[in-house]
């Protein structure tokens, strides 16, 4: 499906996803989130998502820990001859381990992934990462027979070096000299000791640093560098010695890429999956009926943001919203008074067809259906843009270009103010031939006008049906409710009135209105 996500706001459902992600994989799939190609990969979405909810109601949300990102490293490693570090082949290890934890909670819920298979880590690589690097993610001394002797080597000389220097720190030749509690440390992979700067010419050796106050100085002892100099020799050879262990483990991997791949993809779609079920809590959401013919049916349904701030008391009212487009409602046309929310039920039907076709489960009180509809376009909002030179009506044109490029039987069309920004008649005129081209293609869809004209044409085009926003005159405020069947009123002059302009002006302009009315204006 091709939709205009931006329009319609998309980006603050991805981003209450991505929130949710436990994983790098999950988040960047929450970021990067679509309507699914087809209708199939969005049922099999929302059947995952179904069984994320059961997960999330039953309290069995996975402990997957910290799962690092290891797509660098699987590039990195496919060119013959690459060594991993011994850090990365662990953060492999712990999207194997993740992988395992998921592939026994998709043992207890099936939906959450068609394929288990894909979960199961190479068992031979796994096998190899735990026996030659440790927890901590360096490799083990005993990787090899080469590791065991090397480091039984170092390990001698290193004892051999601290016993010389505590024995010097130890001594009342130098008592004084040295600086802190443990003035023994290392400068690499030399032994050094912290002496303060006033005795620092009393201890011969080599100065390897200061501190950054330089009241304390780093000495290498001339007793020790030669066997300074023989640890470091050791520890060179450990690390070709490394090398060499870490080149061999990364040949295994390389043969497992195509596995590991598949992990990561798995690991993504159920992670993403357990978001939204998460989410689908949140709103208290349920499943859509995805259906092949493009139709929809809403029932009271409502905006998963404004949802939300209702819950967090950001607003102080919210309705739910019921409406049909089907072969027998094909087309409505919304008026009404400004303010009345006729631009939220716009974004409020293409967020949820957006959400429906990612396999997203939808905020409503009853069961609702949406259909296959292969592209929504969406027109909302003040198209004007100084950077490219459009008015506001040539930015809706823009729009409708597209339209009449596009639109099908498998289109969703929301349309808002359409045929203003011109002339009322001349607006009023090609939003009539608009609507009859949609007509003719049997397009679905929702406009909203203020136009009357608009008003009396779809109450006698048999493919458009009226609808307006109820507004309650006794307390003159919009009640935000859709009425199906009934043409409604700007209220233009009353709205003004509420919002204080002045009662003399406003006599004054329905004075005017009254002429208009009658025929116009004409000169004396």
């Amino acid at each position: 499906m091709h939709s205009d996500l931006h329009t319609l706001e998309f980006e603050g459902i991805r981003r209450i996803l991505a929130r949710l992600t436990a994983t790098p994989y999950g988040e960047e799939a929450a970021r990067e989130l679509e309507p699914a190609p087809d209708l199939a990969v969005a049922r099999r979405m929302q059947r995952s998502v179904s069984a994320a909810r059961l997960i999330v109601d039953a309290g069995a949300q996975p402990r997957l820990g910290t799962v690092p990102d290891v797509r660098a490293a699987l590039r990195q490693a496919a060119p013959s001859g690459s060594a991993l570090s011994a850090n990365a082949l662990h953060n492999v290890r712990l999207l194997m381990q993740a992988a395992a934890l998921l592939k026994r909670l998709v043992a207890d819920y099936p939906d959450l992934y068609a394929d288990a298979a894909q979960l199961q880590a190479p068992e031979t690589l796994s096998q190899a990462i735990d026996r030659l690097v440790n927890a901590q993610g360096r490799l083990r001394e005993d990787a090899s027979a080469e590791h065991v002797d090397l480091y039984a080597q170092f390990h001698a000389l290193e004892a051999e070096v601290n016993a010389q220097l505590k024995a010097m720190i130890a001594s009342p030749e130098y008592s004084g000299a040295f600086a802190g509690t443990d003035p023994l440390q290392w400068h690499g992979m030399r032994a050094v000791v912290m002496v303060k700067s006033a005795f620092a010419e009393r201890i011969k050796g080599v100065r390897r640093g200061s501190s950054a106050a330089g009241r304390e100085v780093l000495i290498e002892p001339i007793a020790v560098v030669a066997l300074n100099n023989r640890l470091e020799a050791i520890n060179g050879r450990i690390e070709a010695q490394n090398q060499i262990v870490l080149r061999e483990i990364t040949d295994l991997l390389r043969n497992d890429l195509p596995e590991l791949q598949q992990l990561v993809s798995a690991v993504a779609w159920i992670d993403l999956a357990l978001a939204a079920g998460q989410m689908s809590a949140a709103l208290n959401a349920s499943p859509p009926e995805l259906v092949d013919e493009p139709r929809l049916s809403l029932v009271e349904a409502y905006h998963p943001q404004l949802l939300l701030q209702f819950q967090q008391r950001q607003v102080s009212q919210l309705v739910p919203l019921s409406l049909a487009l089907d072969a027998q409602q094909p087309m409505l046309v919304i008026t009404g008074p400004n303010t009345g929310g006729k631009t939220v039920v716009l974004k409020t039907v293409g967020l949820l067809v957006i959400m429906a076709h990612c396999g997203l489960h939808l905020p409503s009180e009853g069961a609702c259906v949406v259909g296959n509809f292969n592209r929504v376009i969406v027109d909302v909002g003040d198209k004007q843009s100084l950077h490219h030179h459009l008015s506001t009506f040539a930015g809706h044109v823009e729009v409708l270009k597209r339209l009449l490029e596009q639109a099908d039987a498998h289109t969703l069309v929301l349309m808002d103010e359409l045929g203003t920004g011109t002339d009322p008649e001349e607006g009023a005129s090609l939003a009539m031939a608009v609507l009859d081209e949609l007509a003719a293609r049997q397009v679905r869809g929702i406009v909203t006008t203020h136009l009357s004209p608009l008003k009396a044409f779809a109450s006698a085009h048999a493919y458009l049906h009226n609808a307006s926003m109820r507004f309650d005159h006794a307390s003159l405020s919009p009640t935000y409710q859709l009425i199906l069947g009934q043409a409604g009123q700007s209220l233009g002059l009353i709205i003004a009135e509420k919002n204080g302009l002045p009662g003399e002006l406003l006599v004054h302009a329905r004075a005017y209105l009254q002429r208009i009315q009658a025929g116009g204006f004409a000169r004396d």
